[in-house]
């Protein structure tokens, strides 16, 4: 979750209105965010990250200035006739683009701008990998613009900079290139935006110095490229919601490629919802006037039928997908204190399943043997799940991440449990942790094409050789399960080599053992040998 922080004079100046501390405090608690700070000049926030609009001073103001009851300014998109030609670029295929007119700069408010680049790539742009944000002085912009691939050699002056580099150099010479140039490396042709005098953007690494904005700028040109088109859209719709907020006038252009499209998509989205379906969800009665104060509170326009509700959610609302969406705001304006508490009228008794009891032996003989329990999320990373353990694998990946330390879910469990030891290395040693936990393997034959399998993985880091033992555990661990275990020693990229077997039951596999290879301690930077197991304890889905 995104921590920012806002200047609250220009804050109550957005909004139109100076709020006390503790009506910040009230709305923001119903907004789900949470108040890390409120001084005499700033507010510090820690913000949701659905909801991205807030990411920025200007969204936010609109935010609570809706939320008490003043309407905000509606935001046009006008057509700038403005075209750009557009050729296919795999490496970074999607791009959005802007014109922005009669704007006012001065040195806060470009670093203000330079703040928000920045929060945007890191966040919603996954540190640039996809979307990265130009903004360029358009009055510096020289006839026709194109989008295309370019040779390394092809040269411009980058910001910061006083002669002319080659694409080349700027990954290698720039500090912006060494750090961001591992996203375009390996492609044949490098995007840049160009116009008659050559390239002013060499996105997602560096604008160029004869376009950068000054406080002389009056009119932006702004570009959005990235890997994921949802995620361009997102972020140059966040943009406008910044500039239109403070009232500069925002033009569209025409992006003539394969296909023709119109940017900004600066499009509200309409949901309908049932009357009945607000009362049966949220348990509690509205009146029309009522539900069109509480949508109107929340940001929406809404037309109120005979027996439906039509909800339009503003453009940049791109965590509104369905009508559970909008009812959930319906909640929020309302306050989950206002509801009244109801008892179920349903009699239930618990019980623990069977799983769970035999997760319980397991867990009581790995404690007996010295091993401390711990608990790790289910979703993980490439990095960890993969690149460091020196394997290549499929894992189901999440569409939109919250953060790049979960963006899969986990396929086995040791990698956790190597994850663990990587920040624990200043503790006492010898470590001997093991957890019992889910994975979620791909499965095309299974309705959800995934299956869950519940294991137990179990690790020591000490000094010395702890096969044999960890071989005895797996025999005492398959006694709990009811399972006879087999022994074929084998090979693994994780594992040193003649130190590692695979255990099987009834000729099926069901787990693995031995002594961690030293390539991946070095990945973890654990300088202390581990030995380790992992072991099916039942299949869901199969």
């Amino acid at each position: 979750m995104p921590t920012v922080t806002f200047n609250k004079k220009e804050l109550f100046k957005l909004i139109g209105k100076k709020l006390s501390d503790e009506e910040i405090k009230e709305i923001v608690n119903r907004l789900k965010c949470n108040i890390e700070e409120i001084g005499k000049d700033e507010i510090k926030l820690e913000l949701t990250a659905d909801r991205c609009d807030m990411f920025i001073m200007e969204g936010f103001a609109r935010c609570l200035r809706e939320f008490i009851g003043f309407d905000s300014k509606e935001i046009k998109v006008y057509n700038s006739n403005f075209v750009i030609k557009r050729e296919e670029v795999p490496v970074r295929p999607f791009i959005a683009c802007a014109i922005v007119r009669d704007v006012k700069l001065d040195e806060e408010m470009i670093k203000y701008l330079m703040n928000v680049q920045e929060l945007l790539h890191e966040t919603i742009g996954r540190k640039r990998r996809k979307a990265a944000i130009g903004l360029h002085d358009f009055d510096k912009i020289e006839g026709k613009i194109e989008y295309r691939g370019a040779s390394r050699n092809e040269k411009f002056t980058p910001l910061g900079e006083k002669e002319e580099m080659s694409l080349l150099d700027v990954l290698v010479k720039t500090e912006k290139g060494r750090k961001y140039g591992e996203l375009i490396i390996n492609a044949n042709k490098w995007p840049v935006f160009a116009d008659e005098r050559g390239i002013f953007s060499f996105p997602p690494i560096l604008n160029s110095e004869r376009t950068k904005i000054t406080e002389n700028t009056k009119n932006m040109f702004i570009d959005v490229t990235g890997t994921d088109e949802n995620t361009v859209k997102h972020v140059m719709n966040i943009l406008v919601l910044l500039f239109g907020e403070r009232g500069y006038r925002i033009e569209g252009v025409r992006i003539k490629g394969k296909r023709e499209i119109f940017t900004p998509t600066w499009i509200e989205k309409p949901i309908e919802i049932e009357k009945g379906e607000i009362e049966k969800i949220l348990g509690e009665s509205f009146s029309d006037s009522e539900i069109e104060r509480l949508l109107r509170k929340m940001g929406y326009k809404v037309f109120v039928g005979k027996k439906s509700i039509i909800a339009i959610a503003p453009p940049y609302r791109f965590d509104i997908f369905s009508e559970a969406d909008v009812i959930e705001d319906i909640a929020i304006a309302y306050g989950y204190g206002n509801f009244t508490p109801e008892l179920p009228n349903v009699f239930t008794k618990g019980e623990v399943l069977e799983i769970e009891k035999i997760c319980n032996d397991v867990r009581e003989l790995l404690v007996g043997f010295g091993f401390q329990e711990i608990v790790r999320p289910i979703l993980t990373n490439e990095e960890i799940q993969f690149k460091k353990m020196l394997i290549k694998g499929n894992a189901i990946k999440l569409k939109n991440p919250v953060s790049e330390l979960y963006t899969q879910t986990r396929t086995w469990l040791l990698p956790s449990l190597m994850d663990f030891l990587s920040k624990n290395t200043n503790e006492p040693y010898p470590q001997r942790i093991f957890e019992i936990g889910d994975v979620v393997m791909p499965d095309e034959n299974s309705e959800t094409r995934a299956k869950e399998i519940r294991k137990v993985a179990a690790a020591i880091a000490s000094s010395g050789s702890f096969f044999a033992e960890m071989k005895k555990i797996a025999i005492e661990i398959a006694k709990k399960l009811g399972k006879k275990l087999e022994f074929k020693n084998d090979s693994h990229p994780s594992f040193i080599e003649g130190r590692f077997a695979r255990m099987y039951s009834d000729e099926e596999e069901v787990g693995f053992f031995g002594e961690i290879n030293p390539l991946v301690l070095e990945n973890f930077k654990v300088y202390t040998p581990v030995a380790a197991l992992e072991m099916k304890i039942l299949e869901f889905n199969p």
